[in-house]
């Protein structure tokens, strides 16, 4: 049904009294202005967010508080959100639900109820990001250009305050809030490779995106984080596979990047890249014992797991009453949840992955302008480049998840984009 069928409104005439993106709800004039008021908030909030999420904790939390403070009072005026409903959301809530019982279930020890929220905090943006989009279609550009922005700054800050060997971790010179450098350049350098794809002849938008690519891609070798440099390979290659009529382009695109990155590691022999290829490394055998270690805590607890966030308590050496090893994390997305939250939590987890794939193809489909769907295509990318680099990494939880979740807002948010259209044009925004 159209939206025009569900308010009564004939085919080619306007409403004549306010209106209401929730069907049959009306509104005074006070509280229409009142809800764009909370709806820029909301929006403002997310860009804060985005921009500022691998500089500091405090741009961080200040940007969601802000958009959970427009959200609210949207709710609050009558907004309804229109989120979908193709099990996406339904996957998202069981993994929470999940991810609680793994709480509940745990020891005593190991019950550690305020991961519960630092859960909630990185899943927020996916709700906010989409019910901000499905509002205003054009956000969906303006989000992702925020997300560019805050790649831009952080690779000119990389570039000109560390030396190679710092950039992997970036703080603003505080150790204290550690980011994952590698992947939050990897997934902008998907998303603006994909913008550049169809923005490329633009006399303004073409060079700027160029200069945005070439930055970010230099800052990302720079990181030497090698599944960050795996997970942008498939992404730009996936980018440049969706957009080029040629595959075999794709196939160079591949070749260039391994051979560029095996010359890097040559260039260095000390570097983080040789250090990967050299199975009998210390790093490497630290992350093979770390995957063996894990498959014991899975078998030890496999339906719920030890609890969400206990990784860091299992493994645990002690040495004359002193801790002398502690992994933080199982080094892989699966395998530290299979640990935390058992099958039933990791199982949940990739229900949602691959149904946030579905709808991401969806959308890519259904895309009716170019940059809609280098934006479908560089999100779709973007996702890609986490779940490759969640193989010897932690890449959807704090941060790193806050990044993952938004961006798979962004690339699948495109499927309302004509229905939504109509609403924004009703509401006069």
């Amino acid at each position: 049904m159209t939206a025009t069928g569900r308010s009564g409104v004939r085919p080619g005439s306007m409403p004549t009294g306010p209106q209401s993106d929730t069907p049959g709800m009306l509104r005074m004039p006070w509280q229409g202005k009142a809800l764009r008021g909370f709806d820029g908030l909301q929006s403002f909030g997310l860009v804060v967010l985005l921009v500022g999420l691998p500089f500091s904790e405090a741009a961080k939390s200040a940007g969601l508080a802000l958009a959970m403070v427009g959200f609210a009072g949207k709710l609050i005026l009558g907004h309804r959100p229109r989120l979908g409903r193709d099990g996406v959301l339904v996957a998202l809530g069981v993994y929470l639900v999940t991810a609680t019982l793994s709480v509940i279930m745990a020891a005593p020890e190991m019950q550690r109820p305020h991961e519960l929220v630092t859960l909630g905090m990185t899943v927020s943006p996916f709700l906010l990001v989409l019910d901000s989009i499905v509002s205003r279609p054009s956000r969906r550009l303006f989000f992702a250009g925020a997300i560019l922005t805050g790649a831009v700054v952080a690779s000119l800050i990389w570039y000109g305050s560390y030396d190679a060997g710092s950039f992997y971790r970036l703080s603003l010179g505080s150790i204290e809030n550690p980011v994952p450098a590698g992947e939050y350049l990897a997934i902008c350098l998907v998303l603006g490779a994909a913008v550049l794809s169809a923005e490329i002849r633009a006399s303004l938008t073409g060079p700027i995106m160029a200069f945005t690519v070439g930055l970010t891609g230099i800052a990302l070798a720079l990181t030497q984080s090698r599944g960050a440099l795996l997970g942008a390979i498939c992404g730009v290659a996936f980018v440049v596979w969706a957009v080029v009529r040629k595959r075999r382009y794709v196939m160079a695109v591949i070749a260039v990047a391994v051979v560029g990155i095996l010359v890097l590691a040559t260039a260095k022999p000390d570097s983080k890249i040789a250090d990967a290829l050299d199975f009998e490394s210390r790093n490497t055998q630290a992350r093979l014992s770390i995957w063996h270690q894990t498959a014991g805590f899975i078998r030890e607890r496999p339906l719920t797991g030890h609890g969400l966030g206990s990784f860091p308590l299992l493994g645990v050496t002690y040495f004359d009453g002193h801790v002398v090893e502690s992994p933080l994390s199982a080094h892989n997305v699966w395998l530290n949840s299979l640990a935390e939250t058992g099958i039933l939590g990791a199982g949940a987890l990739l229900a949602f992955v691959m149904l946030l794939l579905r709808s991401a193809r969806l959308s890519l489909r259904r895309a009716a302008y170019p940059l809609d769907r280098a934006l479908s295509i560089g999100a779709l990318g973007g996702v890609l480049v986490s779940l490759v680099a969640g193989l010897t990494a932690i890449s959807v939880d704090a941060e790193p998840g806050m990044l993952f979740f938004t961006i798979a807002a962004i690339g699948i948010s495109g499927r309302d984009v004509k229905e939504a259209g109509v609403r924004e044009v009703w509401d006069g925004k």
